[in-house]
C-alpha cells in the first residue's frame, strides 16, 4: 500500500502514516522535565541522532549536546520514502522558543539549516521543509522545543503555488510589500526585518526576511540570525496577544529553484480557531488588520 496518494477531486497529495497516532504526548500544563524523551539524558528513547553540537567532546548519542538532530519516532514519512527529522532546540526542558537564551535560538536553527541543507543533497531529490509547532493547540505532541524537518518525495502544492507567484510576478512580492510595510513593520536586525503582511494568509501572521532579496539561506549565519529575531518575535507576541500556541514553517527556493523566491519565515500564533470556512472553502477570515496588529506589537518591546 502506497503511503502517498493523491485526492482524485484536487490532485492533492495525501501522507497515510499510522505510526503517528501512536506517538506519545504531554501539555504544557503538565510539564515533563522528567521522562521527557528529548531531555538531555534520555538520549536512548530517540532514533540514533543524524546531528549534534557537543562543543566539549563526548560520545554520540549520549549527553553533553546544546542541540540534537534524530528521525522522528513516529514518522509522516517512511525512511524509504523520505525524510522527517526532529531538531531539538537545547537540552533544558524549555516550552516556547522565545524562552530560550538568544544563543540556544540561534544554535537551534543554525542546525535547522544543517539538517535542510542535508535532504536538498539527498539523491532521491526530496523537497525540504522546515516547520515548528508550539502548544497542544498548534500540534505538538511532546512540548519541548523542538523543530520539524521532513523531506517530501514530491512537490507540495502550495510550495509550488508560491513559486509560481514569484515567477508570474512583475516584481519580487516579498521586496515589494516589504517596502510598502511603513507601519506595518516590527522589528529590523542583521539586515532581517520582521513585518505584519499586507494580505496575511491567517490570523496574526508575522513574516521575517531579508531586506535584499536572497532565494534562500545561504549559510548558516543567516540562518543563525533568523532564530535570533525569531526568538524577539516571539516573545513578543505572547506578551502582546498571550499567544502560547503558535506555528513557524520556512519557505525558501528548492534546490535548482533559482532566483526569483525570496525567503521568509512566516510565526503564526493561533489567535483564532481554523473552521468551516477555512478548511471547507479555503478561504480565510482574518481577525484583526495588519497595522493594528503591528502596533501593539511594537507596543510590546523587544
Amino acid at each position: 500500500m502506497s503511503p502517498v496518494r493523491h485526492d482524485p477531486l484536487t490532485g492533492e497529495p495525501v501522507l497515510l502514516a499510522p505510526a503517528r497516532a501512536g506517538r506519545p504526548h504531554d501539555s504544557r500544563e503538565l510539564p515533563r522535565a522528567q521522562g521527557c524523551p528529548f531531555c538531555e539524558g534520555a538520549e536512548d528513547q530517540t532514533p540514533p541522532e543524524t546531528l549534534a553540537l557537543r562543543p566539549a567532546g563526548g560520545a554520540p548519542n549520549g549527553p553533553g549536546w546544546l542541540v540534537r538532530a534524530f528521525p522522528n519516532k513516529f514518522p509522516a514519512l517512511a525512511p524509504d520514502e523520505g525524510v522527517h527529522e526532529v531538531v531539538v532546540s537545547t537540552p533544558r526542558h524549555v516550552i516556547a522558543f522565545a524562552d530560550l537564551t538568544e544563543g540556544e535560538a540561534a544554535r537551534a536553527a543554525g542546525a535547522w539549516w544543517a539538517r535542510l541543507r542535508a535532504v536538498s543533497e539527498d539523491p532521491r531529490a526530496l523537497w525540504p521543509f522546515l516547520f515548528l509547532n508550539q502548544g497542544a493547540a498548534a500540534g505538538a505532541s511532546l512540548q519541548h522545543s523542538h523543530a520539524q524537518v521532513v523531506g517530501l518525495p514530491f512537490a507540495p502544492p502550495r510550495l509550488i503555488a508560491r513559486e509560481r507567484a514569484f515567477d508570474h510576478a512583475a516584481a519580487c512580492p516579498v521586496c515589494v510589500d516589504l517596502a510598502a510595510a511603513g507601519a506595518r513593520c516590527v522589528a529590523e536586525a542583521d539586515g532581517l526585518a520582521a513585518w505584519y503582511p499586507e494580505v496575511p494568509p491567517f490570523s496574526g501572521v508575522v513574516r521575517i526576511a531579508p531586506v535584499v532579496h536572497a532565494p534562500d539561506w545561504a549559510d548558516a549565519s543567516v540562518a543563525e540570525s533568523a532564530g535570533r529575531l525569531l526568538r524577539d518575535l516571539l516573545g513578543r507576541v505572547g506578551r502582546a496577544f498571550r499567544a502560547e500556541a503558535l506555528n513557524v514553517w520556512l519557505h525558501e527556493s528548492r534546490p535548482g529553484g533559482g532566483e526569483r523566491f525570496h525567503w521568509h519565515l512566516d510565526a503564526v500564533p493561533r489567535l483564532g480557531t481554523l473552521a468551516g470556512l477555512e478548511l471547507g472553502a479555503g478561504v480565510v477570515a482574518v481577525l484583526q488588520a495588519p497595522e493594528a496588529a503591528a502596533e501593539r506589537l511594537r507596543a510590546a518591546g523587544p
